[in-house]
């Protein structure tokens, strides 16, 4: 069996991928400030950035960027800690929280219209085989680190 021919294959097969609207929108779902944003709702509407750096892996630099933006528009606020006056915590505004959750029920219906065109088996068989490359990719991280 070729890998070396699968692995062209999967790599063109991304590459189209990325030019569907739908899943346009699912990638800025997973990034940016849309990730900010569906972070922060998940994680009690507060974070440190340097917690928002380690999940989105980006430096501090570009989430102090993002964030300028992000204050800006209104969608968060940053306050000083009131544990640590040296640290300033991240706070999801109502209009942050609001179009957060605008933006998510977006993202799922860009990838039900997906997953529908595959159908139900096809769309189950997709979703394990996605889990199973996240379990061999963890898995090999693990060993790597080990």
């Amino acid at each position: 069996m070729c890998f070396d021919k699968l692995a062209e294959e999967f790599i063109d097969t991304e590459m189209v991928l990325c030019h569907i609207p739908e899943n346009q929108q699912l990638i800025k779902a997973i990034h940016g400030e849309m990730f900010v944003l569906g972070y922060l709702s998940e994680h009690g509407k507060r974070a440190y950035p340097k917690e928002l750096s380690k999940a989105l892996d980006v430096s501090t630099a570009r989430i102090a960027r993002m964030l300028n933006h992000m204050e800006e528009k209104g969608l968060i606020v940053r306050q000083v800690d009131g544990q640590d006056m040296r640290q300033k915590i991240v706070i999801l505004t109502e209009k942050g929280n609001s179009l957060s959750v605008i933006q998510h029920k977006e993202a799922v219906e860009a990838a039900r219209r997906i997953l529908e065109r595959l159908g139900f088996e096809d769309a189950c068989e997709f979703l394990r085989i996605q889990r199973k490359m996240i379990d061999s990719i963890a898995w090999e991280v693990t060993q790597m680190q080990q």
